[in-house]
């Protein structure tokens, strides 16, 4: 038994978590396999979380459990997001021109990332599951049974793989384009026929659906609704299957008006009620001091779609910030401490981008985060820490993006698949 009435099976020293990431970090940059930290970890950061598919085997991104390996770790993903960044914070740009970095985890883990993935690798991966996935196996063998093993490389040339810069041409590269090409036809024809089956005014009887079809439209419209997600994992209770999510990359606000000010500090239920009774009282001062601190320049961003009527939360990096906490050691991020945010930014001390508030979150009960992984729907992933801290305004390369590339290999060239589909970006040329 520990000190503290946990039994020895329960027990996490928390001061040895920061250290085991940066260790996970090292032995990633470096190759070596990942011994974990404890025989029986249940639950423990960093438990079965570095692959040991690092000897080249089984690196195809479909496979969850690859991760990526030191020899196309990229160190810098985008010039022109690190030049914003540096306009905006020149200590955190700093720190991540020092080691900006990802990897793929199999496991949620506090202080770490999850990542909606894109529909074409979900059906991918579920190809021993779901009907559709089923069906895209189907496709792929056929294939392999006509043509032998090297059929990936079918209809594959050198202007497909360069179409992006960052899209490498390789053996990896060709095997992935194989089945994202299989797996977005497959998606054009499941849509097609769901709108074939529209009348006249574009209204479609849910009763001539047929289950696999309503299958693939669930997929698809969930898929949709949370769209190349980047979301920071703020808790998770492995016993009570809770976790708690904020999704950092849906900005709603660059400066702060007075209704989002209250929305902020007070939530939506207790704003207005205040408002309605006159009763802001003691919290005007309060509100005008937060006004004052961040009116011309004040990032907000949906949460998500979970206890909007509730305050809004802040993350920062601070450790001295009066209120704060850190989300899991180690980690270097911190959430609350408004008051002190806005005196500090007040005396100059901060500035008001040094900050993120965020309106809602993600709430998971019943392990339903963990089935979301396991159904290949989000990818878990662990990042520097200033990659979460920065804002997401206007940046020239997503953050999606960002970090896929981050992590190299597969992920990297998914990322390059998915910009292929946009127009709206500007590619930059890897130097």
């Amino acid at each position: 038994m520990s000190g503290d009435g946990k039994s020895d099976d329960e027990y996490i020293n928390e001061d040895a978590l920061g250290d085991w990431r940066s260790f996970r970090k090292n032995l990633l940059e470096t190759g070596l396999s990942s011994p974990s930290p404890t025989d029986n970890s249940e639950g423990y950061i960093g438990d079965d979380q570095v692959s040991s598919s690092q000897s080249g085997e089984g690196d195809s991104v479909g496979d969850k459990s690859a991760s990526s390996s030191n020899k196309s770790l990229p160190k810098s993903v985008s010039k022109a997001n690190e030049e914003l960044l540096m306009s905006q914070s020149n200590n955190l740009g700093q720190e991540y021109l020092d080691g900006a970095w990802a990897h793929n985890l199999e496991m949620v883990e506090e202080g770490g990332l999850v990542v909606r993935l894109p529909l074409e690798l979900e059906i991918y991966r579920s190809k021993k599951e779901s009907e559709i996935g089923k069906e895209l196996s189907r496709r792929i063998n056929q294939e392999d049974d006509e043509q032998g093993n090297a059929s990936y490389l079918t209809g594959v040339g050198a202007d497909d793989l360069n179409k992006q810069p960052s899209l490498s041409f390789s053996l990896s590269a060709a095997k992935t384009l194989f089945w994202y090409k299989k797996a977005q036809k497959l998606i054009e024809e499941q849509l097609q026929g769901v709108t074939s089956l529209a009348n006249e005014r574009g209204e479609i009887d849910p009763s001539g659906i047929n289950p696999k079809t309503a299958e693939f439209l669930k997929l698809y419209l969930d898929n949709q609704e949370c769209w190349q997600e980047v979301s920071l994992v703020v808790d998770k209770n492995p016993s009570a299957g809770t976790a708690s999510t904020l999704t950092i990359n849906r900005p709603m606000a660059f400066k702060l008006s007075k209704n989002l000010a209250l929305l902020v500090l007070h939530g939506s239920k207790n704003a207005m009620r205040m408002q309605e009774r006159g009763q802001l009282g003691a919290n005007t001062e309060q509100l005008l001091k937060f006004l004052s601190a961040f009116e011309k320049e004040c990032a907000v961003y949906v949460g998500g779609p979970d206890n909007l009527e509730d305050p809004g939360t802040m993350i920062h990096g601070f450790a001295d910030l009066d209120g704060a906490r850190e989300i899991s050691p180690g980690t270097g991020i911190y959430e609350g401490g408004i008051p002190a945010a806005i005196d500090g930014v007040l005396r100059g001390e901060y500035k008001p981008l040094d900050f993120r508030f965020f309106v809602g979150n993600h709430r998971y009960k019943g392990g339903e985060l963990d089935v979301a992984v396991y159904s290949n729907k989000y990818q878990p992933i662990a990042c520097a820490r200033s990659l979460i801290l920065k804002q997401c305004i206007q940046l020239p390369k997503p953050l999606w993006h960002e970090i896929l590339e981050l992590c190299g290999d597969d992920l990297k060239d998914i990322s390059s698949l998915e910009l292929m589909k946009r127009n709206d970006i500007q590619i930059e040329e890897e130097s």
